[in-house]
């Protein structure tokens, strides 16, 4: 088949969105090479920016396609479709938002609905945006493609879309993500960003649902019933809403122990994973959740919220918590914090956890996606259920 990609998110800064195209691309292009008879599909990656030169290998069976447009609205509606229908595409695959009108199937991928289930976490603008676009791209979809079992039957339960037409395929962390050795990480974070105490590591948009409040709470619990010399670590971009937390952190007297590297390039990522004493994610609402996945794959004790997803995805690897319980959380990080053994014991686990996720089986499954959708394109049913 030639199937087409939308893949604008290539364009941007280190998103979910981005590191799903990269990891799955990539995956597509290694097998493609290694085992032909598995990937003999023709790849067209379309975007309204340049893809950087960089960012996917150069192969004979994949073809990066820039298609102008003066917004990202009118090239959804018109200029994508379009270049599809010149191109011959007999597939396409899209984050989100679809076409109105295509000459092929489409298949989007929708890693969670949390606009719609908590629209307080979101901007206005984008929570109606995101409202008006998402529903009716899933129920022109051929197929829709989520995260977890979790997000896809919250998809079920709020959509009412055929369960034939949904599909949870896990994620899983990069082939980058792996333990480096704790000496060689922490020089490299010293070097890097000029941490030279151990920490507690969060990485995450600063946005309302990753709970952050919480997390500066547990903290300072388990500064006070240990002498804790760790500061607490806050990496990603400011994101909507997040105003209020340098006063939450004053009010809790943390603001000299709290450091906010911003975003952060990927390749920065594995060594702040691999240098933590344990990386926290106390999110309200995950569709799958990358960065404890990643963290515990760096080798990094792990404590993850009992948000939906979350025990999912960690399963025995991480130490699942209680959403809203800053009691348990602060204690749960004075313990391990102080408890080198135990340490070694949750690193262990999660190593191995990380372990049953490859974006081998991620790519093997969204081809079966492709295939089946192709499959009965041919013997002429319908695309969508009505």
């Amino acid at each position: 088949m030639r199937i087409g990609i939308d893949g604008r998110a290539l364009t941007g800064r280190y998103t979910g969105d981005r590191t799903y195209w990269l990891n799955l691309l990539r995956t597509y292009l290694q097998c493609s090479q290694e085992t032909p008879e598995d990937c003999p599909h023709e790849f067209i990656v379309y975007s309204r920016l340049p893809v950087p030169p960089d960012a996917l290998p150069s192969l004979p069976n994949m073809t990066l396609r820039t298609i102008p447009a003066s917004n990202d609205r009118l090239w959804t509606l018109l200029t994508f479709p379009r270049a599809l229908k010149q191109d011959s595409v007999d597939l396409a695959h899209t984050q989100y938002t679809t076409p109105l009108h295509a000459s092929c199937p489409i298949i989007t991928t929708v890693h969670d609905i949390s606009f719609r289930l908590y629209p307080e976490w979101f901007p206005r603008k984008h929570r109606l945006l995101m409202n008006l676009t998402v529903p009716g791209s899933m129920r022109r979809a051929a197929m829709v493609i989520t995260d977890s079992e979790s997000s896809r039957r919250d998809i079920l339960r709020i959509y009412r879309l055929s369960p034939e037409r949904v599909v949870g395929i896990p994620l899983a962390a990069g082939p980058e993500f792996a333990p480096i050795p704790q000496e060689i990480a922490r020089r490299k974070v010293k070097e890097r960003f000029h941490l030279d105490r151990p920490y507690v590591l969060s990485v995450s948009v600063l946005q309302p649902r990753k709970n952050l409040p919480l997390l500066m709470e547990a903290f300072a619990r388990a500064r006070k019933q240990t002498d804790l010399p760790h500061r607490l670590v806050l990496t990603g971009k400011r994101g909507w809403g997040v105003e209020g937390l340098s006063r939450h952190a004053a009010r809790l007297r943390l603001n000299d122990a709290i450091v906010y590297t911003d975003y952060v390039e990927d390749a920065d990522l594995p060594a702040l994973y691999s240098a933590t004493d344990a990386m926290a994610w106390t999110s309200l609402y995950e569709g799958f959740g990358l960065p404890p996945l990643e963290a515990m794959a760096c080798g990094a004790p792990t404590l993850v919220s009992e948000a939906p997803a979350m025990p999912e995805v960690a399963g025995d690897g991480a130490w699942v918590l209680p959403i809203m319980d800053a009691v348990a959380w602060g204690s749960a990080l004075a313990r391990l914090l102080t408890d080198a053994a135990l340490r070694e014991l949750w690193s262990e686990r999660g190593i191995r956890r990380a372990s049953a996720f490859s974006w081998e089986r991620t790519a093997a499954r969204t081809l079966t996606v492709y295939d089946h959708v192709a499959r009965r394109q041919g013997e002429g049913l319908p695309r969508k259920a009505h």
